[in-house]
Order: C-alpha cells, then structure tokens, then sequence
C-alpha cells in the first residue's frame, strides 16, 4: 500500500492545525506534526537565520517517519502540519532569506495533495509563537507570490466545516 501525503501550507492561525486533525479523523490520515513548536520549546526561543534549516530538514524526517509509521499500520494518508516548505516560507517572511525556497517546492511537489489555509478566519494569540494578523498577512503574500505559481495549491477558505468539505473532495479527486 503506498501512503498518499496532504501537505498544509498558511500563516500563523488559519486553522492549519484544526484542519490536519479533522482529516486524520476523516481520511483516516496521521499527522506529522510541527517540529517548530518542539524547537521553541526545546531552546526557548524563537528560531534564528542559523537555525532554519535544521528545522527544514527535521520536519522532513518527522514527516517521513509518520509515513513510515502509517505503511506499517495500513493507514492510507499522513497529512503534514505543515509542509517542511513552511520553514522557507517562514524565511522569506522574517529574514529576507530565500535559500531553502527551491528544496522546499521540490518536497512539496512530492505530496498528492497540497492544501493553502486562507487568512479569512479570527487570528488568535498564543502563548509562544504568534506575532500577529500582520505577520500572517504577509506569510499569506508570500505564499501568494512564491509559492502558488509554481505548485498546485487548493486554496480553503471559511470555517472549519467549510474547509474540512473542500479539503476532503480534494484528496478525493488526487
């Protein structure tokens, strides 16, 4: 059986989280979850220049460990929250820096399903990682500008219900 792979792009609060469980409920799919809340935590601290790679690099290998884990249990999707190519886009955003842009687009081309949460939905803090509606605006920009030319991207937009819809006759049809 060979796993079929959503990967979930967008900013800071637009439900990237909330999506990627209810479709490991629907699908049936494990989530490969996000290795920057583990490194925030870890090192207390927000990443540097310096760092963005290894947090590339090590969300590709939780996300390959997941999909290794869901072959052998016969699950039949893993859904990446996020996408390793979050970490560039996160970057461009916060350091001008587009060095891991080329790697992280040809991982992304790799998965059946590429999923783009729209900012349309209230921002919420939290306690670590946010920075606000404006950063999320401009992760959205970037995503727009860099990211959707070059990939198929499924842009959702609404609530929770709305875009879990939209997400699910999506993978359908991959």
């Amino acid at each position: 059986m060979r796993v079929r792979r959503v990967g979930l792009l967008g900013g800071e609060s637009t439900g990237k989280s909330t999506l990627a469980l209810a479709l490991a409920d629907a699908l049936p799919a494990f989530v490969a979850e996000e290795y920057l809340r583990d490194f925030v935590a870890s090192f207390g601290r927000t990443p540097l220049l310096v760092d963005q790679e290894g947090i590339f690099l090590t969300q590709q290998m939780t996300v390959s460990t997941v999909e290794r884990a869901a072959t052998y249990a016969e699950t039949p999707w893993i859904v990446a929250d996020p996408l390793p190519l979050m970490t560039a886009v996160y970057s461009v955003v916060y350091f001008d820096d587009t060095s891991l842009l080329e790697q992280g687009i040809e991982d992304a081309s790799s998965y059946d399903v590429l999923l783009w949460c729209a900012p349309d939905i209230p921002w919420q803090a939290d306690d670590t990682m946010r920075d606000g509606p404006d950063v999320r605006t401009r992760t959205d920009q970037v995503i727009a500008d860099l990211i959707a030319p070059r990939l198929p991207l499924h842009r959702l937009v609404g609530d929770a219900e709305q875009r879990l819809g939209e997400a699910l006759r999506t993978a359908a049809e991959a």
